[in-house]
């Protein structure tokens, strides 16, 4: 039915969105966090290895609040050109789906340790074909993985 001005206040008047032509939605977030302390009390290495026993053990169990336990885990001997030993200490990944408002996204997040830093990179998406972002499909765990390959050899060479 074709609508008019005068048409859209009509209740017997069905609307509706067809993407006809659009390209799908495809929504994708990277986000990095550098974690070395409160301003001006710099955070010790024993620091650092303590908030990274704590992160793990969290994101091991529910990375979100949104979400369940993640479906990937595991420890990180090489994120992209970064190797473990070489360019950081130790590092961790989890990936998982989680849901807000009926829509769905995946998300991975590799956590790294680099002497009294720890580096959090977090990346999530999802792609939805239609006008509805509930029908949207997550991000898989491979297109994760890419995202934080991508970026964490710069990343880790921004620790000094």
């Amino acid at each position: 039915m074709a609508k008019s001005v005068k048409d859209k206040y009509d209740v017997a008047c069905k609307w509706a969105n067809d993407p006809g032509d659009a390209p799908p939605f495809r929504f994708r977030d990277l986000k990095v966090t550098y974690d070395a302390g409160f301003k001006g009390m710099t955070s010790t290495e024993q620091d650092a290895r303590r908030s990274f026993a704590s992160k793990r053990r969290n994101d091991y169990r529910q990375p979100s609040v949104f979400g369940g336990a993640p479906s990937v885990k595991g420890t990180i001997g090489q994120v992209g050109s970064a190797k473990a030993g070489e360019h950081f200490d130790e590092g961790y990944y989890v990936y998982y789906v989680y849901q807000v408002g009926g829509a769905k996204r995946g998300e991975g997040r590799a956590v790294l340790r680099k002497g009294n830093v720890v580096v959090t990179i977090n990346a999530s998406g999802a792609d939805v074909p239609g006008r509805r972002v509930r029908d949207g499909r997550p991000l898989g765990n491979d297109a994760v993985q890419a995202m934080i390959d991508a970026v964490a050899g710069q990343v880790i060479a921004a620790v000094r």
